[in-house]
């Protein structure tokens, strides 16, 4: 498949279809960041998110998102070869 200029998205908004990414700012660590359930509560406004750039306390890092039945989690982000 070709490069669609239609679905670049340069603002992140993901109004132009591309997957949106979040921005999240914390004085949490980033341990407590990364912990089991700490963004469930957020489950419903994450389902459609990718990847959300995280500002933590002590490091800033980009992590995917998956959202299954209520629960959020965070992964590693792939690796480009």
């Amino acid at each position: 498949m070709a490069f669609s200029k239609i679905k670049l998205d340069p603002t992140g908004s993901g109004s132009r279809g591309a997957g949106a990414r979040a921005i999240y700012q914390t004085t949490d660590a980033k341990a407590v960041v990364k912990g089991a359930g700490y963004f469930n509560t957020a489950a419903s406004e994450l389902t459609h998110v990718k990847a959300v750039l995280v500002v933590a306390s002590d490091a800033t890092f980009e992590a995917k998102v998956s959202v299954a039945a209520g629960v959020v989690t965070l992964a590693a982000m792939d690796a480009f070869a």
